[in-house]
């Protein structure tokens, strides 16, 4: 086969790979689609592969949290289960998934398949085969630290299987990943941030509030790439921008209230 010959093979392979790739699958809208400067202004694409990786190792805990944030809002335009595969007792010991926390995230418990992998090809392979099957709206996979099996082949295959299927693949990496090339959808870099206070009924000190994200898109085929503060709102199980002023201390005075200097009661201004 002459260089012309080959070259042109390739394109048409890479053709058909883009013309699959652009099966109608639904798009995740994120819940932001009244805000003006937005990620994912157009939604995010089902049936692709997105890449979440912590903008520092203290950050994965935060990066997971937004990788079934996702999966949540995922759940929401197709049905089935969401598979979490994570390496073994010598990867990660924070893959581990609270319940409650899923709850939190309107994920039922129930519809999440925990798989522990003890090699990182083992953990590829489950997430290319899993992939193939109707019955998963999601899956994400926990790479291990310093795992070198995760590459541009690899990347495609499971971008591959997901325009396939449907069903939407997240991969958690590490820092280092966020310069490497893949076939991934998009790249986001998470970051934890400040959880605004918030007043609970029979609590006099404000306690935690909705988890909040540092979240900088840094790859997207369809997106403008930036840097947002998110927050979730567990009540429409969706993401929200966070206010500019959420992040500032508690009043220790409620407004419109001054206390008596003598009988220390709270009256009116």
């Amino acid at each position: 086969m002459s260089r012309n010959e080959a070259v042109t093979a390739l394109r048409a392979r890479v053709a058909g790979w883009q013309r699959r790739e652009a099966s109608p699958w639904p798009v995740v809208g994120l819940g932001l689609e009244e805000a003006g400067d937005r990620p994912a202004a157009g939604g995010l694409a089902s049936g692709a592969l997105h890449e979440v990786l912590p903008e520092a190792p203290a950050d994965f805990a935060a990066a997971a949290g937004f990788a079934l944030a996702i999966s949540s809002r995922i759940l929401r335009v197709r049905e089935g289960h969401v598979l979490w595969v994570c390496p073994g007792v010598r990867g990660r010991q924070a893959a581990s998934l609270y319940p409650v926390g899923l709850a939190g995230f309107g994920i039922d418990p129930g519809r999440v398949v925990r798989v522990e992998a003890s090699r990182p090809r083992d953990l590829l392979w489950s997430l290319e085969e899993a992939l193939s099957h109707a019955s998963l709206a999601a899956v994400i996979g926990i790479l291990a630290d310093g795992d070198r099996s995760y590459d541009f082949t690899a990347s495609r295959r499971l971008s591959m299987r997901a325009a396939q299927s449907g069903a939407t693949a997240l991969l958690l990496g590490s820092r280092s990943g966020l310069d490497m090339a893949t076939a991934s959808q998009t790249r986001w870099s998470v970051a934890s941030g400040p959880s605004a206070p918030a007043q609970y009924t029979g609590q006099a000190v404000p306690g935690l509030g909705p988890p909040r994200w540092q979240v900088r898109l840094v790859k997207s085929r369809a997106d403008s790439l930036g840097l947002w503060e998110l927050e979730w709102n567990h009540e429409t199980l969706s993401f929200r921008l966070a206010s500019p002023l959420a992040g500032r201390a508690p009043l220790r005075h409620a407004p419109g209230l001054v206390r008596e200097p003598a009988g220390g009661h709270w009256t009116a201004a």
